[in-house]
Formats: C-alpha cells, structure tokens, sequence
C-alpha cells in the first residue's frame, strides 16, 4: 500500500496538482467574467443646492407721462357777503335768494323801495336848475360892470370885484356841487337794486319782503359757480413737474378731478391754476390750485359739484423719456434694488427720479435688468440664487 503511494506522489505533483490550480484558476476568471456581465450600473446622485428660490421682475426703458396725485376740498373762487349800500323797505326778492337758490348775472336778488331816491334825484336835479340861474345872473351882471368900467375907466384893467369873478366862481361850483349831488342820488337809486357781476348759488339770505334795512346791514353769502378751486397739499418735490401759467413757458398742466358719488365714479376735466405763496406751518406742504369751470360740469351733477366736496385729483405732469417703473415693494433698505446676474444676487443704488403709489419712476436701470421681488430675511451681495420669472 506505501509502495503505490510512493509511485503516485509524483504524479500528483507534477500533473494532477497543476491541473487543479489551473481548473480553480479558469472557473474564477470565468466567474468574474459572468459577474461583470450581470452586474448594476451604480446610481449618481445629484448634487444638492440650497441657493433660495426668487422671483425677478424685468425692467423695461419706455416713456412715461408722469401722474401727480393729490386730494382735496372744492371752494368757489368768489365768496362775498350781500350788503345794501343804501337802507330802505324790501319791496322783491329773486326767487332763488333762498339757501341753495341759483341766480344768473346782472339779475335783480334784492330791491329796496325806491321813491325816496327818486325824489332825491328830482331834488338834486332841481338845485342844478338853480345853480345855472344864479351862474347866469352872476355872468350878466359882470358883463354890464365891466361895461361900465370901460366907459368911465377906458385905459384900465378891470380889476377881480368889478368883473365879479369870485362870484362867478363860486356860481360854477355851485352848479358842479349840484351836479354830483344828481350823480350821487342816482347812484343810490341804482343801488336799490342789488345784483352780481356773476352766475352762482346762495348760501344763505336774513331777509325778506317788508323787512327794513339799513346801509352796511348783511342780508346773505353768495358765491359765483363759473369757477371752482381746489387747493391740492402737495410736497415740494412735487411742484417740479407741475406747469404754471406762464411760469416756464410751456402749458400749464392739466388736470383730471375725480368725484365718487353713491357708488359711481366721475371725471371731470381741470387745470393747474397757480401755486399758493406760502408753505403750511404745520405739514410744511404746499397748496396746488385746480380750477374747474362750471362748463366743464355735466347738467346732471351741477348740483352735486358744490364747495365742501371732497375730490380726488390727478395733475398730468410732465413727460420722461428712457423712464422704467417698479412697484414700490421692490425698494430695499438704503433706497437699493436686489438684482440678479447670473444666478448671483447683487445690490444696485438707481436714480429714482419720482415715487408714487403706481410704482417708482427709475432712471438710468438698463432694460431686461431682472430685479428681485421676493422678500429674503438673510441676504448679501453676491449671494447664489435659484430665479422664477413673474408674470406681469
């Protein structure tokens, strides 16, 4: 039994062993080979970004016509006090002299009784009469004086008394005294009647037929309805882009007011008048003032336009050119815009030339510049950023 191992031991080692490692050798290659081939293709995963999500908003350049607006109450232009230059007994009134009536121009509101007048202008006319008759006898009377001193006084002037002229003198004022007294006496008989170089509303009236007055005795306000004003407080930076008549030359502004009424909304058209001379001590503003003519004023809200209403009003200014506007919630701290390049968010100081509740007027931002809308509570210059454009 030793003896047929001893014979097969070399065997095993020179043939059967290396046949082995080559069988283990070739069964790992080829199960390598099928590993490989069945094998998953290993998943990448992306790369997370934490860079804020912000909605942008592009500029756009375009011209603009700037809109000033402000608010303020209608007041009529003339307002004044009825007061008779003359006293007497009412004998008529308008029929509008009520509080809320309407009157046109030059139409008789009062009329006090005018017999005592008119006797007056009799009288006065009547001491005109006599005047000139003692002027003519003073005038007679000179001639046949100076005729006289001529006869016994041939080469000599005729002095002042002889020729009367003090007397004649005082004759011609007397006539002129009598004249204006006619005058005056027909000016208070034309005041009897008392009327308005204007159309307007009264206001209110303490009088009526029968009743007595006296001269300066206040018997009603009126005020003329041709022209409303409405004094606009604006801030001085304002008054800028506001025209004046005549104060640069171009037009003066227009102006549009607009009246909300029971729910419907009207517009009627102004223009800027002037600018009142003085600041407001308190609001340090200035007062803008609209004019609206009362033919501008449709039939219908005649009489609902009325001094005391509160107006909006909107002053066309002037127009800009190159002018891009944002809202107003896209100004930051410092008066700066966030904008963004490049996924990159960046602080930008523009030229703000006008703000108002319509936007910011921006000059000099270069159009299709996205500027961010969005609120970040952490923010730097040259921050990443992830950008949603905002529709408009």
């Amino acid at each position: 039994m030793n003896n047929q191992l001893f014979k097969l031991a070399p065997t095993y080692r020179w043939v059967i062993q290396p046949l082995l490692v080559i069988a283990i050798l070739l069964f790992g290659f080829f199960g390598a080979m099928g590993l490989s081939m069945f094998k998953e293709e290993p998943q990448v995963s992306e790369r997370k970004t934490y860079a804020p999500l912000v909605e942008i908003l592009t500029s756009r350049r375009e011209d603009k016509t700037l809109v000033v607006k402000g608010n303020g109450t209608i007041v009529p232009r003339v307002r004044i006090k009825i007061v008779p230059q003359v006293g007497g007994r009412i004998v008529r009134t308008h029929l509008g002299f009520r509080a809320g009536g309407r009157f046109k121009a030059n139409e008789v509101l009062l009329e006090i009784e005018r017999i005592d007048y008119q006797l007056a202008v009799t009288r006065a006319k009547a001491e005109v009469l006599a005047a000139r008759k003692i002027f003519e006898v003073e005038s007679a009377q000179a001639t046949v004086s100076k005729q006289e001193w001529f006869t016994l006084h041939p080469k000599q002037a005729v002095p002042r008394i002889v020729a009367r002229e003090p007397q004649i003198a005082e004759a011609r004022a007397n006539i002129e005294a009598a004249q204006a007294r006619v005058q005056q006496a027909n000016l208070d008989l034309q005041r009897t009647r008392i009327r308005m170089p204007f159309s307007g509303r009264v206001v209110s009236s303490s009088v009526d037929v029968g009743e007595v007055v006296v001269a300066n005795q206040s018997v009603g306000i009126v005020y003329g309805n041709e022209l409303l004003e409405i004094p606009v407080p604006m801030v001085l930076d304002d008054l800028a882009w506001i025209s004046t008549p005549g104060s640069s030359g171009e037009p003066a502004s227009q102006a549009t007011v607009i009246i909300s009424l029971a729910g419907q909304s009207y517009q009627l058209v102004g223009r800027v008048d002037r600018i009142e001379s003085e600041l407001d001590t308190l609001s340090r503003m200035v007062r803008v003032v609209v004019t609206l003519s009362s033919k501008d004023i449709p039939e219908s809200l005649k009489d609902k336009v009325i001094p005391g209403l509160f107006v909006d009003v909107a002053i066309t200014a002037r127009r800009l050119k190159g002018i891009s506007v944002i809202p107003m919630s896209v100004l930051r701290e410092n008066d700066t815009l966030w904008t963004a390049d490049k996924d990159r968010l960046h602080f930008v100081k523009p030229e703000i030339i006008y703000r108002s509740e319509s936007g910011l007027y921006i000059r000099g931002l270069p159009a299709g510049t996205p500027v961010v809308t969005s609120q970040l509570d952490v923010v730097t210059d040259g921050m990443q950023i992830r950008t949603l454009e905002k529709p408009q």
